[in-house]
């Protein structure tokens, strides 16, 4: 099992990650954002998927990107004004980030419903020469939890095709305090 100090450098490094796609890549995920999805009994990669890492304290910058998307029609503008957010502010403390990770997905997504029938997932990410792999605990969040509407208003800055219903799973790890 990985430690909590493990865990702490991966957030710092996803927040790395981060900063760079929001600066130089327009906001597009870089390979380190996405991880292979496995079962903790092994096997071979079942999926590819991306994650958010979300602030502990979301509520406010959920707000900020909510208005930003219904302020105006035009989804140049959201993905401006967001790219302004999380380059400049979003990701620059890793230790005002959850150990939570968070996913969206359709409502019919069959790569969800088997994560939340298992309860539990291994995920492994790889950029250049940098591995993270943690296993998870796997659940769903209810519509207006505050990470849930996270996920979902940074997600629609992206994506203006984004339907109203969707489904936000929370992926937990499972961590090893030491000392």
């Amino acid at each position: 099992m990985e430690t909590t100090e493990q865990y702490q450098g991966f957030i710092a490094w996803q927040c790395r990650l981060r900063k760079m796609s929001m600066r130089e890549l327009g906001g597009r995920p870089t390979a380190g954002m996405s991880a292979g999805v496995f079962s903790v009994t092994g096997g071979e990669e079942q999926s590819r998927m991306n994650f958010l890492i979300v602030r502990k304290d979301c509520g406010a910058r959920t707000g900020e990107f909510r208005h930003i998307v219904r302020k105006t029609p035009d989804p140049s503008e959201w993905v401006k004004n967001g790219l302004r957010i999380l380059s400049e502010l979003h990701y620059h403390e890793s230790d005002q980030f959850d150990n939570r990770l968070t996913a969206l997905f359709s409502l019919d997504s069959e790569l969800a419903a088997a994560l939340l029938e298992a309860g539990r997932c291994h995920l492994q990410f790889v950029q250049d020469s940098v591995d993270y792999e943690f296993d998870f605990d796997v659940a769903a969040l209810a519509a207006g939890d505050e990470y849930f509407e996270a996920t979902y208003w940074h997600n629609r800055l992206f994506n203006p095709t984004l339907p109203g219903n969707v489904q936000v799973l929370s992926f937990a790890p499972k961590l090893q305090e030491i000392g």
